[in-house]
């Protein structure tokens, strides 16, 4: 017997179906969910959804309704040995992620809204590899469900 997804999982599976179209022109973009950090990144971007906090939702009766603002996170990663490059790079994929939200903030009518929060930066280099531009971009998905886990 074949279930639904939740309201959550459909949620998070729309927007991680938003980033697979990603791209950055002659580069590929790798898309994950919830994957470890990774230790290198090559000559392409590196995306991951992660499925974030649900906080405590706001509860309607009549009928019973759990209406949630679920922060999400996308951890993005550009690598490059030239940080001007890297930096060109990561702004590209930012705008790229922003159309692709703002054209749909739906996300294909799974959910309410969609909203972007500020991005935060961070340089990383690790042992043996070029400078790579990570950034943490928290997204909030407003949704609603009939019951806390559904």
């Amino acid at each position: 017997m074949s279930q639904r997804p939740s309201q959550r999982e459909s949620a998070i599976g729309a927007l991680f179906a938003v980033l697979g179209q990603l791209s950055l022109g002659t580069s590929s973009t790798t898309v994950k969910r919830n994957a470890a950090l990774p230790e290198r990144v090559s000559d392409h971007a590196m995306v991951i959804l992660r499925d974030g906090e649900m906080g405590e939702p706001e509860v309607s009766l009549s009928p019973l309704s759990y209406h949630w603002q679920h922060q999400v996170v996308i951890e993005l990663f550009v690598a490059d040995p030239d940080a001007s490059a890297r930096d060109a790079r990561m702004d590209e994929l930012l705008v790229e992620l922003a159309a692709l939200i703002e054209a749909d903030r739906t996300l294909a009518g799974v959910i309410e809204y969609a909203e972007i929060g500020p991005p935060k930066f961070d340089e990383l280099a690790p042992d043996g590899s070029s400078g790579i531009k990570a950034c943490l971009l928290p997204v909030v998905l407003h949704y609603s469900s009939s019951g806390a886990l559904n």
